[in-house]
């Protein structure tokens, strides 16, 4: 039962959408500005650098509590892992927002820092060459998601249920995947 409880707070956490708080905090609705994402890229283009990093550190947050949290409660990466699907299913899938939120980035990054900071060095490093090379955030943050899951997969080191939560933050740049390729 404590399990589920925690699951189901991690979905409600994800829920607290900080670029909806801080466009209404500016007196916008960010669902009507620029790609309607509430995510902090749309917010850092529609209300500047400040919005954005505060929206990226809220966000961001929100996938580091959900790990400190099982961490404290004592549960393995296994429970802890399927919160961080639910943080980002909440974050992606807002109830109250008809279930339109933001991509995840920074709620996965989040999650990645608090799960182990060693294998989070990894994906950092990737996502900055991938960048680089391929001259895309986007790219860069889906080869360094990709290279991270094949890590993970390949060391053992965190359960594979950690992939499902890259494949919907994948799923989710899917527009933007293909918008880029042609």
């Amino acid at each position: 039962m404590m399990i589920v409880c925690y699951l189901f707070g991690s979905y409600l956490l994800g829920t607290m959408m900080t670029a909806w708080f801080i466009g209404k905090y500016y007196g916008y609705s960010l669902q009507q500005q620029h790609s309607g994402n509430l995510g902090a890229r749309n917010v850092g283009r529609v209300l500047g650098r400040k919005a954005f990093i505060l929206t990226a550190v809220g966000d961001g947050l929100k996938g580091v509590a959900v790990v400190l949290v099982g961490r404290y409660i004592g549960y393995g990466d296994l429970v802890i892992t399927w919160a961080v699907f639910c943080v980002l299913l909440g974050h992606l899938y807002p109830f109250w927002l008809r279930f339109t939120g933001g991509k995840g980035v920074a709620t996965m990054v989040g999650a990645l820092v608090a799960l182990n900071s060693l294998y989070f060095s990894i994906f950092f490093i990737s996502f900055i060459a991938a960048a680089y090379l391929l001259k895309s955030a986007t790219f860069g943050l889906c080869t360094a998601l990709i290279v991270y899951s094949v890590i993970v997969i390949l060391t053992g080191v965190l359960p594979a249920t950690l992939i499902g939560s890259v494949v919907l933050v994948l799923w989710k740049h899917r527009k933007n995947i293909k918008e880029r390729l042609t």
